[in-house]
Formats: C-alpha cells, structure tokens, sequence
C-alpha cells in the first residue's frame, strides 16, 4: 500500500460520520484541478483550433503543478496524522493547512494574470523591485477585468468550501490521488519528449514552487556567482574612479574652431524607452518623429546601455556615474560605506548655475528624494505632487507637466545659466495617454502576434511624449536658447514586448530590447550637421562626457569615462534582476551573457545577429571565456568596491 492509500485510508476511517474531518487530500486534488484551469486559461489566448494539440500542451506543462498540490496534500495529512494524539492541534492544524491551500488558489488565479503580462512566471525579486505596492496600482486595474476581479474573489471561496466539505464515507479520495498521478507521470514523459519552448515562456513550471524558490534562495542569500578568479588584475582598471586613475582632468572633446561651448544643458531620460522601438535605431515606424528631425543637430550614439533594465539602477548610474552594484548588494544604499558621489548637478551649481530636477512621478520612490537632497545638487526638485498637474495614473502625472514647467521655470531668470534634469513617466506602463489625445493606429492589419494592444498604447504615448519634446525645441529657438542649450534624450531603460525573444516588461534579460537605449547629444553650434558615433559605452559614462564637453572638472568618485576619450574601454556592463541574476559584457561586435541561475551561457555576434538569435558560444569558446573573465573582474571589483575595500 502507497504512502498516499495509507494516509487516505486514515482520513477516511472517521469516528462518526457526522463528524468526519475534510480530507486534505482530496482538498489538493480539488487545487490540482483549479491549477489546471488557470493554466488552461493562460493557453486560451492561443485559441484552440487543434483541441488535440492544446490539451497535450496542457498536459506537458501542468505536471509540475499537480505534483505540487498532491506534495501539499501528502505533507498536510502526514501533518495531521503525526499530531492525530493531540486532537485540538490537529484540528487546528487542518485548519491552517486548508487556509494555505485557500491561498494558493487565490495565487492560482493571480498567477494566471501575471504570467498573461509577463510572459513568464512571477519571482520575489519582481515582487521585490516594486517598492512600492501603491504605485503599480494603476498598471494592475486597467488590465483588472470583471472576469478577473470576480475570480480572485469567488475561485478561492468555492475552493474553500470544496475543501472544507466534510460529507459521508467514500472512497473518492484515493481515484482522485490516483489520476493526479497518473496525470503527472504523462505529463512528464510527454514533456520530456515533446517539450518546445515557444512565445510562451517557462509555462510548465509552477508558479507556487517558482515563487517559493526564489524566496527560499533570497532569504538564503542567494546563489554567488562561480566566476573565474584567475583574470589579469588590469581588467579591474577601468571601473576605478577618477581619484584613483589619477585623471583630474578631461579636455578630450574638441569643438570646432571659433565655436563656443554651451551655457545651459537640458538631460531628458524616457522612461521605458529603448533603442528598439525608433526611427533613429532602424525601427521603421517614426513613433518620435519630432526627435527624429532633432537629430539633424545631434551626435546619435549606437550603442549605449542601461547597466541594470530597471528605473532605481539607472537613476544612481545616471546622477552619480557609479556602476548600480550587485544582485546582492545594490550601490549607494543608506549606510553605504562608499562616499556618495558628487553630481553634475552640484559641480555646476558650485560654479552658480541654476539647477532644477523635474520628474512627474513620485520622488520619494526608492529613496530618490533622500539621495538627490544628499547630494546637495538641485535648488529645485518637483514631482507629481508639486507640478500642478491632475493625476494621471498611480505613476504620476502627464509628461506634458514637466515641460510645461522646465519653461515656466527657464522664465523666471532669463539670461541665467541653467542645467535642469527631467525624467518622464508617462511612458511606464499602463500607458496612459493624456486626456482628448486620439490614439494612432501604427499597425493596420498587421498586428504583432503578442501583447499588440500594450505596444500600441506604449507607442501612443511615445508619441505624445515626443511632441512636447518638439514643443520644448522650439521654445529654446523662439528664446533664442538654442545654440547655447545642450539637450541630452536618453532612457533609463528598454521595454521588452516578445519580440524578439520571449520576456515581456523590462528587468528580465540582459538582451538589447531591455538594455540598449538612445542617446542623443544636442547643438546646432556643436553639431551643426549631426553625426553618429558607434563607440560601446553605457549610462555610468554620461557625466563624465557632458563634463568634457562643458570643460568641467570630474568628480573623483565617478567611475565612468567620456565617450569622447579615445583610450577608453570599448566596453559595457549590464546585469538583469527579475528572473535570476544574469551578467552581460558588450566588447565590440561581441556580447556575452551568464545565467548565474541556471548557469547558462550565450555569445552574439550583433553586426551579423543583431537579434541574438544564434547562440555561439560552442563555436567561439575562447572568446565566450575571455568575456567572460572581463565579467568575473566586474563583479569581483563591485563586490570589493561596494564594501570600500578598494579604490
């Protein structure tokens, strides 16, 4: 007799029938039934034109999630059945038990929608980066259908009363155990057979085990990285600071003869918004046409990135030019032993000039506000709270706030010098556009397979955003501003819409669609014809280049370096967070990546495979592992560098 007969047999041998106790076991039968549904309803956006197919897809990817309710089942009722000489503690312990079970159905059904969004299970390091819950408030509602809200309300409690139902004597419990089985042995043998991954990511995995894991192995202290240690210390010098490179001076940028530098600088980050989705990158839809027009002024570079896919990264390597740290240790956190870096903003307002940071979203959002006022940079900060603007979602409010403002706040002192840093939010999801915007239709018949309504709301808004930054050019032209204005675009990061790979969002992969953004540099004075460059570089180097193009001294703690220097790197460094720590290197054509979870590698060509479609990594081992000691000597000096025990 199996462990499970003995254990049902002993739930079904009551004292008096009236007074029989529900039976654990057929309660995560009942859960294992509800884990198929909602994975089922997660493979309905499919269609189910070949029911046949379908449910042998369904089959392969909800073995693991029966196993884990039947695991629950056995592990309650041997629970119970261990404290059955203490029936009040039994009982309770029942009661407890059926309550987690009552849980995981309501995460069932949560689970199901997140994976709809994601692409790909939930992690507790995706829960993790949220902060704060208020803020994805509106990101959760406009995607809460009734369907849905009365699902996460009446599944759970229809499960509860399934599983709390006492009833008479039958013998259900041990069919149904064993058709779970049955269920998973099939489903494993067909998967290991015929398992594809397709657009839908990791499906067959439990998202209840997937959660638990991931925060078992946070708690744990997570996985440390098994890197090479024996790389040559000189791959370490190019994240040392300024002080300790001994570079107390830049003067690399030249501009043209007889031309004078600029007074003012304006630094425009878009939220969400990498290379992928513009004109200016090879995207044939024209969604920031205003911007594209602009970079008839501009230096474009090709090949800058995100150092980490995720806002509260960028906002520390974009202000401070400090790398964003480590999975297990994020740089500049309160009680950090580093000294905290000095801004561009405070090196300017050392010299009197006028310095302002707009943002139209929440500046108290992981600790902004604290490390802005710390670093002493800005006379002026305003958020949503201060624009005067009516809220547009729980992110904030409408982009248009913060340009209106940027011009209402270059007013009030004309002929001063000024350097104001505005971060858009609009652009994060949901997507909302501002109130009477028409909606454009960019693709007609031709529709992306996946998330097609996200990317038409997200390319809407680029849209919209794109035309205040129009508004804002030709402002500085009618104040005659314009050829002593330097405007920086950038993005803190890229938005993924699987395409082309699988990852939905940004915060899951080190690919180009999350972690390659725009980079324009604006003068009509310095760039009268514009110009493109294809130097490798990334966020940590951006204050360093507007330092050498407005002859400004660097910060010793800085780490990054100019674009404009020709003995710099070739380089940069990029990690993701969400779903497993990932390490990526682009040297050159060449980039590498390292699944620290699963302890996978890849290596891309990008002049051939701009894509990343061809993994060659067997047919380039030498290359994978010289990149990926460069990587190792990353991480080994952030990991040292973070706890102050080098320069």
């Amino acid at each position: 007799m199996s462990v499970s007969q003995a254990v049902a047999r002993k739930e079904e041998t009551p004292v008096s029938p009236a007074r029989r106790p529900a039976s654990l076991l057929r309660a995560s039968c009942w859960l294992a039934l509800l884990l198929i549904a909602a994975k089922a309803a997660i493979w309905s956006s499919r269609g189910w034109d070949n029911a046949a197919r379908r449910f042998l897809e369904l089959l392969m990817s909800t073995w693991t999630d029966v196993l884990f309710a039947l695991v629950c089942g056995v592990a309650g009722s041997l629970a119970v059945l261990a404290l059955s000489k203490w029936p009040r503690i039994a009982a309770a312990g029942r009661l407890l038990f059926i309550g987690f079970l009552t849980l995981c159905a309501f995460y069932a059904v949560a689970a199901a929608g997140l994976f709809r969004y994601f692409n790909r299970p939930a992690t507790f390091e995706l829960f993790g980066l949220v902060g704060n819950a208020t803020v994805v408030r509106s990101s959760i509602m406009e995607r809460m259908t009734v369907p849905t809200a009365l699902a996460l309300i009446f599944v759970p409690l229809a499960f509860l009363i399934l599983a709390s139902r006492r009833g008479r004597r039958r013998q259900t419990t041990p069919i149904a155990v064993a058709l779970a089985m049955a269920w998973i042995l099939s489903g494993w043998a067909f998967h290991r057979a015929q398992w594809r991954e397709d657009r839908i990511t990791h499906i067959w995995l439990s998202p209840h085990v997937e959660l638990l894991r991931t925060t078992v192995n946070h708690l744990a202290g997570g996985k440390r990285p098994k890197f090479p240690k024996n790389f040559p210390p000189d791959d370490m010098d190019e994240f040392r600071t300024f002080g300790a490179r001994g570079v107390t001076r830049l003067g690399t940028f030249r501009p043209p003869a007889d031309v004078t530098r600029p007074k003012n600088v304006i630094v425009i980050v878009l939220e969400s918004v990498g290379a992928k989705y513009l004109r200016l990158y090879g995207n044939p839809l024209d969604v920031m046409p205003s911007l594209t027009a602009e970079a008839r002024h501009a230096l474009v570079f090709d090949n800058i990135y995100a150092h980490a896919s995720f806002t509260y990264c960028s906002f520390r390597t974009l202000h401070f030019s400090a790398y964003p740290g480590l999975p297990w240790h994020y740089a500049l956190l309160a009680g950090s032993v580093r000294p905290l870096p000095g801004t561009l903003a405070s090196a300017l307002r050392a010299r009197g000039i006028r310095t302002a940071y707009f943002n139209n979203g929440d500046l108290d959002w992981e600790d902004q506000r604290w490390l802005l006022e710390r670093s002493a940079g800005f006379e002026t900060m305003d958020d949503y709270l201060t624009l005067g603007c009516a809220r547009l979602s729980s992110w904030g409010v409408e982009d248009r706030c913060i340009f209106d403002r940027l011009l209402q706040w270059i007013d009030e002192k004309p002929g001063q010098p000024f350097f104001a840093f505005c971060w858009t939010d609009q652009s994060h999801d949901p997507y909302l556009l501002g109130p009477g915007v028409v909606p454009i239709d960019f693709f007609g018949a031709k529709a992306p397979e996946l998330f097609a309504r996200d990317l038409s709301a997200y390319l809407n808004v680029l849209h919209e955003t794109d035309r205040h930054i129009g508004r804002m050019f030709a402002a500085l032209r009618e104040r005659g501003l314009g050829d002593d204005t330097l405007v920086v675009v950038t993005g803190d990061h890229g938005e993924a819409f699987a395409d082309p790979h699988r990852q939905r969002g940004h915060a899951w992969s080190v690919f180009e669609e999350e972690v390659r953004v725009p980079l324009l540099i604006w003068n009509p004075r310095l760039f009268p014809d514009g110009g493109r460059s294809s130097v490798v570089g990334g966020h940590v180097d951006l204050n360093p280049t507007l330092a050498d193009i407005l002859e400004v001294e660097p910060e010793k703690e800085w780490q990054g370096h100019s674009l404009f220097d020709p003995r710099r790197p070739e380089r940069a460094f990029f990690l993701a967070i969400a779903g497993g720590d990932v390490f990526g290197v682009r040297e050159g054509d060449w980039k590498y990546a390292y699944d620290v979870t699963s302890g996978d590698e890849s290596l891309f060509n990008l002049r051939i495979d701009s894509r990343e479609q061809q993994n060659v990594v067997a047919q380039e081992p030498e290359r994978a592992a010289r990149l990926r000691e460069r990587v190792a000597a990353w991480v080994t000096f952030e990991e040292a560098f973070l706890r102050g025990r080098t320069d």
